[in-house]
């Protein structure tokens, strides 16, 4: 799958190419339209989007009867009770989902399902720059051999091409076996009357479609904690909202089954989601997080062919309906762009707003000398 490239050699060669992209995104829209783009900085152009659970190798591997459980679930589960055991007296503020442990889980070095992504294209920038604005914790063996790169991400269409997917299953038969709306819905315990009434609502949302109307710059993209803390509150009152569509969009169920819960899809169409969170730390704050939640994929015989060719089908740029709205920016001559961002005050502590970075820092306007 081709993904727009394109080389820069200098920091003003990112900025104006950031620019043009949005620019290119905005057409169309009305003069005071910014678009959202969210950015990934790599330290090299041969590393995929992938998270650090699915880097690990683990699949799902459901056994037995167990229809919507696995291995990686497991994984998640163990690795979420033991971090939140010993880390829960550390939180001003305690997470109260489990996708909020997952973001402070990915930022304290944890396997999960999240992709960290940020707001700041001078933020990823930097990420993807470390080894060569740090001198103390890098070589330059290790300069020689990479070649950074930033990744752009349009999280709104991004979404967008979710709920089509979504709106696409409602015009299935609700007989329709592969029909995964019919299966969410059915662990709802509706009778077949208020399914069809859940579902005829459910198609009367997607015709009005609300990602169309409202804040441009913020349509489509989730607080998927948020989307989750409603449905926890009351399992009966959210039966009835769904059923009625009383003051509660139906496809936020949809997206806390599938991203929040981990609900296993039996095909890897439907791509992870772009969500924000509330900030935990000020590192999380200072970088600007974001996230995209992947889902649980059933480990198909064409996902066993690409694992054997390199390919890992859990990374995004691989997902059939992700990599479209994805752009890399590559840097040719890092050297000088890091020179270019020391000389405009960039630095670690923009990234990790702590006492050690802050010495390191000092240190560091050597890189050069």
């Amino acid at each position: 799958m081709k993904i727009e490239t394109y080389v820069v050699d200098s920091l003003g060669g990112y900025m104006d190419r950031i620019g043009q992209i949005a620019m290119n995104k905005g057409k169309g829209q009305k003069n005071d339209f910014v678009p959202v783009l969210w950015f990934r900085g790599m330290s090299d152009i041969a590393h995929s989007l992938v998270t650090t659970l699915h880097r690990s190798g683990v699949v799902v591997d459901r056994r037995g009867n167990v229809s919507n459980y696995s291995q990686a679930h497991y994984d998640e589960d163990i690795c979420a009770q033991h971090y939140i055991a010993k880390n829960y007296h550390y939180f001003d503020k305690i997470p109260d989902s489990r996708t909020e442990w997952l973001e402070t889980m990915q930022h304290h070095g944890m396997r999960t399902r999240l992709l960290d992504w940020s707001e700041s294209s001078i933020h990823s920038l930097m990420f993807s720059m470390e080894c060569f604005l740090d001198n103390k914790s890098y070589r330059n063996t290790d300069r020689n051999k990479c070649t950074p790169c930033v990744w752009v991400l349009d999280p709104v269409e991004l979404n967008n091409r979710i709920h089509e997917m979504f709106k696409d299953e409602l015009k299935k038969e609700k007989e329709a076996a592969d029909n995964l709306i019919v299966k969410l819905l059915g662990e709802l315990e509706l009778s077949d009357a208020e399914l069809d009434i859940t579902y005829e609502n459910m198609k009367a949302f997607a015709e009005d479609d609300f990602l169309k109307y409202g804040e441009n710059h913020l349509d489509g993209i989730f607080n998927l904690s948020e989307i989750n803390n409603e449905i926890l509150r009351d399992r009966s009152r959210l039966k009835y909202m769904i059923k009625r569509g009383d003051n509660f969009n139906p496809f936020f169920y949809l997206y806390s089954r599938i991203y929040s819960d981990g609900y296993v899809l039996e095909h890897r169409e439907f791509p992870p989601l772009a969500t924000v969170q509330s900030y935990h730390s000020e590192r999380i704050k200072a970088q600007k997080g974001v996230f995209t939640v992947f889902p649980f994929y059933n480990e198909g015989s064409d996902d066993y062919k690409m694992r054997k060719m390199n390919m890992n089908p859990d990374a995004l740029e691989n997902n059939m309906n992700a990599h479209k709205f994805l752009k890399r920016i590559v840097i040719s001559n890092p050297q000088k762009v890091a020179y270019e961002l020391l000389a405009n005050g960039m630095n670690d502590s923009w990234l990790y707003p702590e006492m050690p970075i802050v010495s390191n820092v000092l240190e560091n306007r050597m890189v050069f000398g």
